[in-house]
């Protein structure tokens, strides 16, 4: 069995790098918006049994049908580090790794990504091919997590070192993670119907951006 952990940060310190752009009730929006669009693609992935979100900050508890409690919001690797030692996931066949900014991921990658694995690591890097934006690692204690720059190498140092096998995958829906204004304005200008671009148009960010555009 194969479950999926979406590890969020406490929603005052989302997407602090989009705050020359967006007002903090936009960030909030966004990021909500965000993981909104994750947790209904990863509900219908065929290969995935379950989903958890792994939270600190009770806001998200709306949005999810199970958390995972973080006793603090300390970063990417302690969240999941708290997940995997979780019983709900710790016996699991593999667990897969997925961000809450990544709103174009289909169910088709997903399938894809946690396909049948023995014994190792297929991650998917981010369109920079420097990080990470998905992974399935199993058992799901198999390695330790290095999320961060360079952990799409760093990963897979570990995979070998673990002696599994280890798999990348080009997967462009789940590469798009959305983190800077210049990643904001190139997922605006693609044809998708999401609840993030929905978002965008219905809190008027959408049409400010075009304005800026269109001064600059």
């Amino acid at each position: 069995m194969i479950v999926a952990v979406v590890p969020v940060k406490d929603l005052g310190q989302a997407k602090q790098r989009l705050a020359s752009v967006l007002a903090p009730e936009e960030r909030v929006g966004l990021v909500k918006a965000m993981l909104g669009d994750v947790l209904a693609v990863l509900k219908t992935a065929r290969r995935v049994a379950h989903v958890y979100l792994v939270a600190h900050d009770r806001a998200f508890d709306a949005m999810a049908e199970d958390v995972i409690r973080e006793t603090a919001n300390t970063g990417y690797n302690a969240a999941i580090a708290t997940a995997v030692a979780d019983h709900r996931v710790s016996g699991v066949a593999g667990v897969l790794v997925v961000p809450g900014d990544v709103p174009l991921l289909t169910a088709e990658e997903v399938d894809r990504l946690v396909a049948p694995l023995e014994r190792g690591i297929r991650l998917v890097p981010a369109r920079d091919g420097d990080g990470t934006n998905g992974l399935l690692i199993a058992p799901p204690d198999l390695i330790a997590t290095r999320f961060g720059p360079g952990s799409a190498g760093r990963h897979q140092a570990a995979g070998l070192e673990a002696g599994g096998t280890v798999e990348r995958l080009d997967a462009p829906g789940l590469a798009f993670d959305i983190d800077t204004p210049d990643d904001l304005a190139d997922f605006r200008a693609v044809d998708a119907e999401t609840m993030t671009h929905t978002f965008l148009e219905r809190s008027g960010v959408g049409a400010r951006m075009s304005d800026t555009a269109r001064s600059t």
